[in-house]
């Protein structure tokens, strides 16, 4: 979805899931764009498309993620987002100031990743691949779980997440990065 605003891209196909439906049943959606659809309307004989099959389309499935639709937008859960995405970005932000051991951070909206600086000089490349589960292992114990992915930890809350809480997971998140930058510089 964020093909046109990153990329400046318009794609002719999407393919989503477990949004639809917050993961409460599985679902997933291809979306096309007018032009891919036109053609598959005017086709026929051996070109016609052929779906309905007993796998798709089921009607828990679907219904759930109608609900969850109505849902979001009645509880204006997008502009939610919209608000607390300048608090949750600029505490991502500060950290790669405070913590010599950041190498970097990014996100939008409210996702973001720490990313380790390599400090090869004092270990293994091997080593430097584990920060991201040193990191999460240090929130974990707080009550904080990121997702680690090699010398990154990676973290999207609930779109519901308060600012209080924002700033709760980030307080969790300092304390874990300065018990992590104590191990690496011991």
């Amino acid at each position: 979805f964020a093909s046109e605003a990153v990329y400046d891209i318009v794609p002719d196909m999407i393919t989503c899931a477990k949004g639809l439906t917050s993961g409460y049943l599985p679902l997933g959606a291809c979306i096309i764009s007018d032009a891919v659809m036109q053609r598959i309307a005017e086709a026929d004989g051996d070109d016609v498309f052929y779906n309905g099959y007993t796998y798709s389309g089921h009607p828990v499935s679907c219904a759930a993620a109608l609900k969850n639709i109505e849902i979001m937008e009645r509880e204006d859960i997008l502009g939610h987002v919209r608000r607390m995405t300048p608090v949750f970005q600029a505490r991502l932000a500060a950290i790669k100031h405070k913590f010599p051991i950041v190498g970097d951070v990014r996100g939008d909206g409210l996702l973001g990743c720490i990313e380790c600086r390599p400090d090869l000089a004092q270990e293994s490349y091997e080593a430097h691949l584990k920060f991201g589960q040193k990191l999460d292992d240090a929130c974990e114990a707080m009550g904080l779980l990121l997702r680690p992915f090699g010398n990154m930890a990676v973290f999207s809350p609930p779109l519901i997440i308060s600012e209080a809480q924002i700033h709760e997971m980030f307080d969790i998140m300092e304390q874990g990065l300065t018990q992590v930058s104590e191990d690496y510089d011991a």
